[in-house]
Formats: C-alpha cells, sequence, structure tokens
C-alpha cells in the first residue's frame, strides 16, 4: 500500500483521478460523535489585515526574534537593545495575594528584571513585598517630605465623610499620576481594570505609550451582568492603551466582541508556571480529588460538589478538598450538606504558596469545572506538579494542552466519569501527570517576559519612540 502511494505521487499523471474533497471540520466533528458540545471555536475575525513588522529594524538573529500567529494575535519576540524602564500599575503583590493577577505580576516582573529591565511597581498595598531586585515599590501613603493627602487603603469601600474618594480604587487612581520621582520612563503597563483611569493619566502626563494586560473581565467575573463602574474602568484601559495583552485568544476575542478593541493592537500571552523541587512523584495510593481557587459563581464550583456526590457511594474513601475564600462559601456548604456528602468533603479557606504545594504533593486529580475561565493557573500549576487535571472547555488553559481532560463546565456527570477513571486506573493518572507535566513546563516565564518584550517594543513604535 505504501508503495502505491509512493508510485502514485511520484507520477505525477495528468489522468489521475482527482483527489476526492476532504470533509469540513464539521462534517468531521459530526461523524466523531460523542457527547457534549465539543471544544469551543475561537471565531477568527473577518478582514482584518496583519500588522506591519516595525521591529525588523532591531530585530536580532534568529534565536532573539520569533513570530507567533494566534488567532491573529501576532507575538514577536524581540531582543531590546538596551534596559528598559517600565512602570507597572498592579494592585497585589506576594505574600498577600488572592489569586492569579498578583502571582502573574510577581513572575513576569522577575523574569523581566532578570533580562535587565527596570520596573517600578505601583500597588495600593502597603507591604509587606516579597523582594526582587530590579523591582522599586511605591504606594500611596509612603513616606515623602512633604505632606500627603490621606489615600485609602486597599479593599476600602468608602463610606467616610471625612475622605473626598468614593472606595479604594479611586483614591489609588488619583494617586497614580501624581507619583513623584519616576526620573525617565519607556512605558506604563497597567493590569487588569484597578488603575486604567490613573495609569492613562500618567502615561500621557509622561508621553509614553500604555500596555494593559487584561486577566478577566466584568462580563466573565459576573457571569453576564457587569457593574457598569468596573466596565467603564475596562473600557477606559482597551482604548487608551496602545497595546492590550490578553491571556487566552477566548478572551482576545471577547476584547473584540464586547469593547470593540482593534484587532490589531491585541496580542495573546499566555500564562505560566514555574517547577517547583518540592513535589515528589504520583504515588497511586493517594485519594484525594482536589480544587483550588476562589469560590465565586464563575468557578463552577457546585459541579464540582455534585460530581462528588455522584462518586462518594462508588469511592467512599475518597476525600474532595476545596482550597479557597470567596462569597460563595456558605451556599457551598449548604450544598455540600444537602447533596449528604458532607463527611467526604474538606473545606480548607485560603492556603498559603507551601501549603498549596503540599496539597498537590498529596492530590490524584485535580479540578477545574469553571464556568468562564480567561486562563487558568491554577490548572496549569497542577499540571507542572504532575497531578492529572480535568478542565472545562471554556477555561484558556484548555487551549494550550491536549494532556488535560476538557469537560463542558455545566456536565457534573462527565467530570464524575472522568474522575473515575483517573481514581481507578493509576496507570492512566501516571500517564497523564507526567504528559501534563511536560506541556506546563514547555514554555515558562523566561518565555512570557520576552513576548512580554516584544509587546512593549511594539508600543514604544507605534508611538514613534525608539528604544
Amino acid at each position: 500500500m505504501v508503495r502505491r502511494k509512493v508510485q502514485r505521487r511520484m507520477s505525477g499523471s495528468k489522468e489521475a483521478k482527482p483527489r476526492r474533497k476532504a470533509s469540513s471540520a464539521a462534517t468531521r466533528r459530526r461523524a466523531a460523535g460523542g457527547k457534549g458540545r465539543g471544544k469551543p471555536r475561537v471565531r477568527r475575525e473577518k478582514g482584518v489585515v496583519p500588522p506591519p513588522e516595525p521591529l525588523d529594524e532591531f530585530a536580532g538573529n534568529e534565536l532573539t526574534t520569533r513570530s507567533l500567529r494566534r488567532n491573529g494575535g501576532v507575538v514577536r519576540t524581540v531582543a531590546s537593545p538596551r534596559a528598559l524602564r517600565i512602570v507597572m500599575v498592579g494592585w497585589e503583590w506576594p505574600p498577600h495575594h488572592t489569586g492569579g493577577l498578583g502571582v502573574h505580576s510577581f513572575e513576569i516582573s522577575k523574569e523581566l528584571t532578570r533580562l535587565g529591565h527596570r520596573i517600578t511597581f505601583l500597588t495600593p498595598f502597603t507591604g509587606p513585598f516579597t523582594p526582587v531586585e530590579g523591582v522599586t515599590f511605591r504606594f500611596p501613603g509612603e513616606p515623602s517630605k512633604t505632606p500627603a493627602l490621606q489615600y485609602p487603603p486597599a479593599y476600602w469601600t468608602g463610606g467616610s465623610p471625612d475622605s473626598p474618594f468614593v472606595d479604594a480604587t479611586d483614591g489609588y487612581n488619583s494617586w497614580i499620576p501624581q507619583v513623584p520621582g519616576l526620573g525617565a520612563v519607556d512605558v506604563v503597563h497597567v493590569h487588569d481594570w484597578f488603575g486604567t483611569i490613573g495609569a492613562r493619566a500618567l502615561a500621557e502626563r509622561l508621553g509614553v505609550p500604555l500596555v494593559m494586560t487584561v486577566h478577566s473581565t466584568e462580563y466573565d467575573r459576573s457571569l453576564g451582568h457587569p457593574w457598569d463602574h468596573i466596565l467603564a474602568r475596562e473600557q477606559a484601559g482597551i482604548d487608551a492603551a496602545t497595546r492590550v495583552i490578553a491571556v487566552s485568544r477566548h478572551l482576545r476575542q471577547q476584547l473584540i466582541d464586547r469593547y470593540h478593541a482593534d484587532p490589531a493592537k491585541v496580542r495573546v500571552i499566555y500564562n505560566a508556571v514555574r517547577p517547583t523541587q518540592r513535589l515528589e512523584k504520583i504515588d497511586p495510593r493517594k485519594r484525594v480529588v482536589l480544587y483550588v481557587g476562589r469560590l465565586a459563581a464563575m468557578k463552577g464550583v457546585d459541579t464540582f460538589l455534585r460530581a462528588a456526590a455522584q462518586l462518594v457511594p462508588k469511592f467512599p474513601d475518597v476525600l474532595f478538598v476545596i482550597a479557597g475564600e470567596g462569597p460563595e462559601y456558605s451556599r457551598l456548604v449548604h450544598l455540600a450538606a444537602a447533596l449528604e456528602i458532607g463527611d467526604h468533603v474538606m473545606f480548607l479557606g485560603k492556603v498559603s504558596d507551601d501549603e498549596r504545594e503540599l496539597l498537590l504533593q498529596g492530590s490524584s486529580v485535580f479540578v477545574l469545572p469553571s464556568v468562564v475561565e480567561p486562563f487558568g493557573i491554577a490548572a496549569l500549576e497542577a499540571m507542572a506538579a504532575g497531578v492529572p487535571t480535568i478542565v472545562s472547555k471554556t477555561s484558556g488553559v484548555a487551549e494550550i494542552s491536549s494532556g488535560a481532560f476538557q469537560v463542558d463546565f455545566w456536565d457534573a456527570e462527565e467530570f464524575a466519569s472522568r474522575i473515575a477513571e483517573l481514581l481507578e486506573y493509576p496507570t492512566l493518572r501516571a500517564a497523564m501527570g507526567e504528559q501534563g507535566r511536560w506541556e506546563a513546563l514547555r514554555e515558562g516565564w523566561p518565555e512570557r517576559a520576552r513576548e512580554t518584550v516584544g509587546v512593549y517594543l511594539e508600543a514604544m513604535a507605534a508611538r514613534g519612540r525608539r528604544p
């Protein structure tokens, strides 16, 4: 058969029968059948001309220049000819952080400074801050030679007649444009909606480009019922930014569709994880199914509990562990009681980084059942730890991984089925753990930092500034 195929290819005869037209992707999916809606497709915007390549003139050799097309979001990694001076407008920073935003800020800053760049990190928190060489921290109310306005602390909800500010973000954004002593700056980089108004004003004051990283949107966090106050701040940042970074293709398309972002300026840079030596290999005797993350409606933890209720009769020795805090805590505790699985579910509350590593060390399966998950860094951390992982098809991490089971977020029965497979078959569990670990660590924060530098240089070139 192989010989006949080779002969046909070599003959090149015009009389050869034309090939039968390949079936469309939709036809193949219908033929494959299967349960659920299938992996969601990310619609490609039409009629978009790829942006020009303004970086070619100072792009290095093949080792320093790379171009990736991700659903139209071209990411170029170019070695900057000099160290850049970056003002990063953030929110949280380790050791005190509640989600992936603080981790992302810490890790990307760590790698940017390792490349020689220097960062001034603005935050409403007063510390303590996990130190990173090359990062200087500035915050409202910091010691100064002149009396300063009393800015509210982070997470202050307002209500004081003595304060001119509505809430913590209002005070933070009022302070950002007035930060003194920044010196020469090349780019202002804001993360999410918290500091967009202030970052926009600061970039205008300094005459430098603004870059915005969107980690999630108010549409996602509110499950389609956004708060106008936050929505307006997101829109302001997206409109003002010279370049916008989204953490997944799905999120990029949402910025184009719902926020009317110019597709030519939106780039995709995924999150990453850092390997740790503390984690051991999978022990097939361990019987813990783990969820780590915020207890919010968008996280779908109720699906996790409903799947657990189906598994408890067959696996009475399995413990379902939920680590995290959030507004859904009380409802989820009551749901576990109503499902009569309270003895098999453990709510741990917020855990430290060290405690999270120990949990991963002792887990057989990790589950991320989010209704909406722009990326899902917790799942990537589990995969990097060698823990077989099940994620919802709507998560951003599903875009870069074939080593995790992917399930419709609403399908508790399918989640239960996949968990049962991994609990019953240690060989499958070990194979998925190895594959997931390889995929999670294939590219890390160093690559993400180089991609971010590429976006900085693009933004500078678009504003007529040379590095």
